[in-house]
C-alpha cells in the first residue's frame, strides 16, 4: 500500500517546522496531520481510538542553517506494535526506519529505551515525513512525538537514567530490606512485599521500555502480554494480598476479605484469559471485557479504601502511611487508565510517565509503613519483654517473702520447741543417769540448734545490729571452716530499717555461702563503709572466680540481686577465673525511724 494514498499533506495546510541555531525540543503535534477522525485533536499528544489499525501523522520541517543538524524523533509509548518513518523523495514515501515491538530489539534505529529515529538535515534542506503507526487491533494507542536536537536529545536522556537510578536504587534497598526483615521475624507480610516491589520494577522498567533494553538480547521480540501485562497483573496480585496483611482484614475485616479476595482473582483471571487463552473473543468484544474490568477494579479499589478507613481506629500512623502509598498507586494507575483507554489527560512529564513518579512515592511510604510494622513488633516484644521481667520479679520477690517466712517459722520451732526439749531432754539424764559425756554431748547439740536458728533467722538482729551480727558471723565462720575471714567496719550506720538489715544480711550470707561452696577461696575481705548518703558493702575472695558474662545466672545470685533491689540499693559482681570475685553492695543510708 502506498502511504502517500492515505491523504495528501501537500494540499493540507500544515505549518512547517522551522530548525534554527538555537533549536532544542518540539511537540510535532502542532506541525502535523493524520489521517484519522479517530483522534483527539485539542492534546497536546496523538490519540488514535478503537478503530483503524493503521494510522498516519505527517508534517514538513525546514532547516533554517547553513550546516548540517542531527536531529532525534522521539516516541514516549515503548509499547507500539510498529514504527515506520518515511521521507519524501520525488513526490514518493520511501521507508527510512522500521521498528516496535513487532520487530527484534537489534531493529531499534537507535539504542534507547523508547522508540527514536535519526534524522539529518543538509543546509538549508526542507524535508517531508510520514510516520506511519500500527496498533494492537480493537485497542487505543496514544504517544507522544517530539523532534529533539540531539544535544537536547542527549542532556534529557542523562537525567532521566539519573532518576530512573534512584528509583531501582531505592526499590533494590526496600527489597533487602524487606528480605533481611523477613528472615529475622519469619514473617510471610516482609516476603510478599520484597516481591511485590520486585513485580513493580518490571511493569515499570516494561511500561517505559527499559525492560527491553537490559534484559532482552538484540534477537529477542518484546512480548507485550508475556512481559508487561504479566508483569502488572503479578504485581496488582502480590500488592492487594500485601495491603490485607498491612490492614489485618483477616482478623479485624474477614467478610471485607472475602469479597476483595474474589473481585481480585476475577481482576487476574479476565486479564490473564483475554491476553492468553480468548484473544479472538477479546479483540471482538474488546470495550465490553475493558469496561467489565475498569468497574470490578473500582468496586475493589473502593472496598480497600474503606479497610483502610475501618483500620484507622486500630492502626492509626500504620494506616495513615499505607493510605498515602495507596493514594498514589491508585491516582498513577487510575490516571494511566484515562491516558491509554481514553486520551483524557497526558500522563508524560519530563519523558516519564505519572505511573512512574506515583509508584516511587509508593514504594517510599509502603517502605516506611514496614518500618513501622517491624516497630510495632519490635515494641510489642520489649513490651512482652518488661511484663515478663516485672513478673519474675514478682515471683522472686514472693518466693523470697515465702522464704523469708519459711526460715522464722523454722528458726522459732528450732528454738522454742526442739531446744526446748533437748533442755529437759538434759535435766532429765542429769537427773536421772548423772552422766558428764552424755550431758556434754547433749550441750553440743543445743548449741549447734541454736547456731542453726540462729543462721536460718537471727531473732537478735535487730537487738545488736547489722555490722554486729556480720561481725558475729565472720568470726563464727572463720573458727569453723578453713577460711580465713577478715571483717572491717568504718562509720556503718548503727540503726538501719529492719527490712534492710534483714536483706543485707541475708545477702551476706548467700555470699559467703556461694565462697564456701563454688570458690575454693583461702581468704575473703569483708568491709562495710559508711557515707553521707549511702552505705556500701564490700566482699573480696581469693577464689577461681566465674564468667560474669554468662547470662544464666544461678538462683542464689538472683534472690541476692532481688533483694537488695527491693531496698533501693544495687549489687555489682566482678568476677574473673583464677583472679577471685569482688561484690559490691550499695544500700541509701536510710536510719531507721
Amino acid at each position: 500500500m502506498s502511504f502517500a494514498s492515505f491523504f495528501n499533506l501537500d494540499a493540507q495546510n500544515v505549518d512547517t517546522l522551522f530548525v534554527s541555531s538555537n533549536f532544542e525540543k518540539t511537540n510535532i503535534k502542532a506541525y502535523s496531520k493524520i489521517n484519522s477522525s479517530a483522534s483527539i485533536t485539542h492534546r497536546e499528544f496523538f490519540y488514535f481510538g478503537f478503530k483503524n489499525e493503521y494510522n498516519t501523522i505527517g508534517f514538513h520541517i525546514k532547516n533554517t542553517e547553513s550546516v548540517n543538524k542531527d536531529l532525534v524523533l522521539e516516541f514516549s509509548n515503548a509499547l507500539i506494535s510498529e514504527v515506520v518513518l518515511l521521507k519524501k523523495d520525488n513526490e514518493r514515501f520511501q521507508t527510512v526506519k522500521k521498528t516496535g515491538i513487532d520487530y527484534p530489539i537489534s531493529q531499534k534505529p537507535l539504542e534507547h529505551r523508547l522508540f527514536a529515529f535519526q534524522i539529518k538535515l543538509d543546509p538549508h534542506e526542507a524535508a517531508t515525513y510520514q510516520i506511519k503507526l500500527k496498533k494492537e487491533e480493537g485497542k487505543p494507542l496514544v504517544t507522544s512525538v517530539y523532534l529533539k536536537s540531539f544535544q537536547a536529545f542527549n542532556k534529557q536522556n542523562s537525567i532521566q537514567q539519573t532518576v530512573i537510578g534512584i528509583y531501582f536504587g531505592i526499590s533494590i534497598l526496600s527489597i533487602l530490606f524487606s528480605l533481611f526483615v523477613f528472615f529475622i521475624l519469619r514473617k510471610g507480610s516482609y516476603l510478599i512485599y520484597a516481591l511485590y516491589i520486585i513485580f513493580l520494577g518490571l511493569f515499570i522498567s516494561s511500561y517505559t521500555g527499559l525492560f527491553s533494553q537490559l534484559f532482552l538480547d538484540a534477537s529477542s521480540f518484546f512480548n507485550k502480554y508475556t512481559h508487561y501485562v504479566l508483569f502488572s497483573e503479578i504485581s496488582m496480585l502480590l500488592f492487594v494480598v500485601f495491603s490485607q496483611k498491612i490492614l489485618e482484614a483477616k482478623t479485624h475485616m474477614p467478610k471485607l476479605k472475602k469479597a476483595i479476595d474474589i473481585l481480585l482473582i476475577v481482576l487476574v483471571s479476565i486479564r490473564l484469559l483475554i491476553h492468553f487463552v480468548f484473544t479472538d473473543i477479546f479483540e471482538a468484544y474488546i470495550s465490553i471485557f475493558m469496561n467489565l474490568w475498569y468497574a470490578v477494579f473500582i468496586v475493589m479499589v473502593v472496598l480497600v479504601a474503606i479497610e483502610i478507613v475501618l483500620y484507622f481506629k486500630t492502626n492509626f500512623k500504620r494506616s495513615s502511611l499505607f493510605a498515602f502509598a495507596y493514594l498514589f498507586m491508585i491516582a498513577g494507575v487510575c490516571v494511566t487508565i484515562l491516558y491509554h483507554s481514553y486520551g483524557i489527560i497526558n500522563t508524560m512529564i519530563y519523558g516519564l510517565p505519572v505511573v512512574f513518579y506515583s509508584s516511587f512515592l509508593e514504594i517510599i511510604f509502603l517502605t516506611f509503613t514496614v518500618i513501622f510494622m517491624v516497630k510495632d513488633i519490635y515494641d510489642e516484644r520489649n513490651s512482652l519483654s518488661e511484663k515478663l521481667i516485672v513478673e519474675e520479679k514478682k515471683s522472686l520477690n514472693a518466693f523470697i517473702k515465702g522464704e523469708d517466712k519459711e526460715r522464722k517459722r523454722i528458726s522459732k520451732e528450732l528454738h522454742d520447741n526442739i531446744g526446748s526439749q533437748l533442755g529437759y531432754l538434759k535435766r532429765f539424764v542429769s537427773d536421772k543417769f548423772k552422766d558428764g559425756a552424755v550431758s556434754e554431748a547433749i550441750d553440743s547439740l543445743c548449741n549447734d540448734v541454736r547456731n542453726l536458728s540462729h543462721d536460718i533467722s537471727p531473732s537478735d538482729l535487730n537487738f545488736i545490729g547489722f555490722e554486729n551480727a556480720a561481725s558475729d558471723l565472720s568470726k563464727r565462720l572463720s573458727e569453723q571452716t578453713s577460711l580465713n575471714i577478715d571483717f572491717n567496719s568504718y562509720n556503718f550506720p548503727t540503726q538501719l530499717d529492719e527490712n534492710v538489715e534483714t536483706q543485707i544480711y541475708r545477702v551476706l550470707q548467700e555470699a559467703i555461702n556461694n565462697i564456701i561452696k563454688h570458690a575454693n577461696a583461702k581468704h575473703v575481705d569483708i568491709q562495710l563503709v559508711g557515707h553521707d548518703m549511702y552505705a556500701s558493702i564490700s566482699i573480696e575472695d581469693d577464689g577461681k572466680g566465674f564468667s560474669t558474662s554468662n547470662r544464666n545466672i544461678g538462683l542464689g545470685l538472683k534472690n541476692m540481686k532481688s533483694r537488695i533491689q527491693q531496698i533501693g540499693g544495687t549489687l555489682e559482681i566482678d568476677s574473673t577465673k583464677n583472679k577471685g570475685t569482688s561484690i559490691i553492695i550499695t544500700i541509701p543510708n536510710l536510719k531507721s525511724t
